[in-house]
């Protein structure tokens, strides 16, 4: 049971109902021609490798990238004779996953969101899931209870989570699982150990990296975030936390925005791009 691969993912999926994208799965020497076969029927393919995280490894491919006997390069990852798989590429309008736990009386849901990506890389978090993609939460949290039961008829405990695409039609599409903690994890119990103790009883909450013009260290980053009443309030649960150590280029700043609402947090993250003027903020 290879969940945290795409494949075993795919299978698995498969037999408890999710709905995936259309795609098959090949050997690297195959990989060109399940692409330029599936080409025939979508516009856009995406290739992945059996196991990556982050994005790593992916490809999008248009029909108009293997014209005039164009060769498709691929990532060495695998080796020559690794697993892929190939997809149809959706028009995707949110990236949304739910964070699962399996414990004793079964699986429970611990919180779900939107996911920040760049050509399938994963850049940065938001929950609860935003307006325009809300109404999938259920279906998430039906297919996430349905693994966690099978994880746990294979002798599972423990975290995991369950990705999924949204596409421009409403539609969720389940894209992969990861059965261990996941990059939401750390900053989702991060977030509910600082708002333990203060007014703000469902916090919600963004994670993400910004870019500033100029290095700086962290005491002035940190008077910046005071000196725009950004920084976190212990008390009312809300404000602006850099969670990394100050960045070796004195300018990726790694940042948490808590709220109490979804609308307050849109709001401090303006406010924290420009107080620290990052780039394209």
């Amino acid at each position: 049971m290879l969940l945290n691969t795409k494949i075993g993912f795919r299978e698995t999926a498969g037999r408890l109902g999710m709905r995936l994208p259309a795609g098959r799965t090949c050997r690297r020497p195959e990989v060109e021609g399940l692409v330029r076969e599936l080409l025939r029927d979508h516009g856009r393919v995406v290739v992945k490798p059996d196991r990556s995280a982050g994005g790593h490894g992916l490809r999008f491919v248009s029909r108009e990238d293997l014209r005039g006997g164009a060769v498709l390069r691929l990532d060495p990852v695998g080796g020559p004779e690794g697993l892929w798989v190939v997809e149809e590429c959706l028009d995707v309008a949110a990236s949304a996953s739910v964070q699962l736990e399996v414990t004793s009386a079964g699986p429970r849901v611990v919180f779900s969101g939107a996911m920040r990506t760049v050509r399938g890389s994963f850049t940065g978090y938001v929950s609860p899931l935003p307006p325009s993609c809300a109404h999938v939460a259920r279906e998430l949290e039906e297919w996430g209870t349905a693994l966690g039961r099978h994880l746990a008829d294979h002798g599972y405990a423990g975290p995991f989570g369950l990705d999924a695409l949204v596409d421009t039609d409403g539609v969720a599409y389940a894209s992969e699982s990861n059965i261990r903690r996941t990059a939401t994890t750390t900053p989702h119990s991060m977030v509910v150990r600082l708002t333990g103790g203060s007014t703000n009883a469902r916090p919600a909450w963004a994670v993400s990296k910004g870019w500033t013009p100029s290095p700086m260290d962290f005491d002035e980053a940190l008077a910046r975030l005071r000196a725009s009443r950004l920084a976190f309030d212990p008390e009312r649960g809300e404000g602006v936390v850099l969670y990394a150590d100050e960045p070796p280029d004195g300018r990726s700043w790694r940042y948490a925005v808590i709220a109490g609402s979804a609308g307050d947090v849109v709001e401090q993250e303006a406010a924290l791009a420009e107080a620290f003027e990052f780039e394209g903020g």
